[in-house]
This record gives C-alpha cells, sequence and structure tokens, in this order.
C-alpha cells in the first residue's frame, strides 16, 4: 500500500496548505512599524502579538485538518477493506451536541467521497489525481461546490451555537468566502 500512503500524504499536503491559505485570510499578522524601533517597549508587545498569531495559527490548522484527517483515514480504511464507512455512527462518535451530528455527517460523507476518488485515481502529484480523478474542470467544481455546501450547512448549524462568541459569525463568513475562492483558483490551475 506504499503508493495509496504516497497518494494520502499528497493529498493532506495539499488540505495543510488550503488551511494556511484560509487561515491567512483569518488572522492578521501584526506588521512592524517605525515607532517599535524608537520605543522599545512596543517592540516587546509586538513579539507578544507575534507569539500569539503563531498559537493561533497553529491552532486553527490543527483545528481545519481535524475533520479532513478523519475522513481520509476513513477513505484509506473503506479502500484497504472494501468496506464502506459508517458516517453516521462515526458523527455521533464525535462528542458534537445532536444538532450537528446530521450536517456533520454530511461534510465528513462527502470529504470521504472526495478523498476515495483521489485515491483511486492514478498519479503522482496533487495536480494529476485530481486530472484523473475528474478528467475536466466542470467535474471538479461540481465537486468542490459540494464540498461548500455541506462545509456551509455544518457552519450554519454551528451559528446559533456561538452566537455568543465574539467575531465568530465573521470569522465563519471569511472562512467560507476564501474556501469557495481558493477552491475556483485551484480548478483553474488545475485544468489550465
Amino acid at each position: 500500500m506504499k503508493g495509496l500512503e504516497r497518494k494520502k500524504e499528497l493529498i493532506l499536503q495539499r488540505e495543510l496548505a488550503f488551511a494556511n491559505a484560509v487561515g491567512s485570510a483569518v488572522f492578521e499578522k501584526p506588521k512592524v512599524s517605525l515607532w517599535m524601533v524608537l520605543v522599545p517597549l512596543l517592540f516587546l508587545y509586538f513579539s507578544y502579538r507575534v507569539q500569539k498569531f503563531k498559537t493561533g495559527r497553529l491552532n486553527f490548522d490543527r483545528e481545519f485538518m481535524g475533520t479532513r484527517r478523519k475522513a481520509m483515514d476513513l477513505a484509506v480504511e473503506a479502500i484497504e477493506t472494501d468496506v464502506k464507512p459508517n458516517i453516521d455512527r462515526v458523527a455521533r462518535q464525535s462528542g458534537l451536541m445532536d444538532a450537528l451530528e446530521k450536517p456533520y455527517a454530511s461534510w465528513l460523507k462527502a470529504l470521504v467521497v472526495y478523498y476515495t476518488d483521489l485515491l483511486a485515481a492514478s498519479g503522482d502529484s496533487f495536480e494529476t489525481l485530481v486530472r484523473s480523478a475528474y478528467r475536466n474542470r466542470t467535474d471538479y467544481l461540481l465537486t468542490l461546490n459540494r464540498l461548500s455546501t455541506v462545509e456551509k450547512d455544518f457552519h450554519a448549524a454551528l451559528k446559533p451555537h456561538m452566537a455568543a462568541t465574539e467575531g465568530a459569525a465573521a470569522i465563519i463568513a471569511t472562512i467560507e468566502e476564501q474556501s469557495r475562492r481558493l477552491r475556483r483558483e485551484m480548478a483553474e490551475q488545475i485544468f489550465a
């Protein structure tokens, strides 16, 4: 299964790059100003903000990749055992509140299908896997739109439970907007 492991790594590397790009839009990196050179105390504050930024980005990437890694593991297991994963059971065991289980299961299922398609494809790069699995930009965009839709449905179910969290709605909107933009750009690049 060495080939399967290689494909898994290629896909997860691309997903991590995707997470980094989305995270860049969510978190604003602190910038050095002339005042920091003139007033060293401001530089200490800047250092604190940079560290907070780095920690936030690492946490964002870890959380953003959590469901994706779980879906990848399910896709690999399904290919290795030729047994379709029980997504509803996995969603029930996720520890999410009942109202989130169904949209989470839909999102997880869409990711598993996407990853299974890519893992079953031929290629030695992410781009060749996508071209092999989807053949043209339209088919790939349909899959990416499906992913965006189920993610948006999950976020819609999540929003009422995060109403008390300051800025949550704006962060979710940024994640959705950037995900949609980055996916379109990726499809255009792969099928140029």
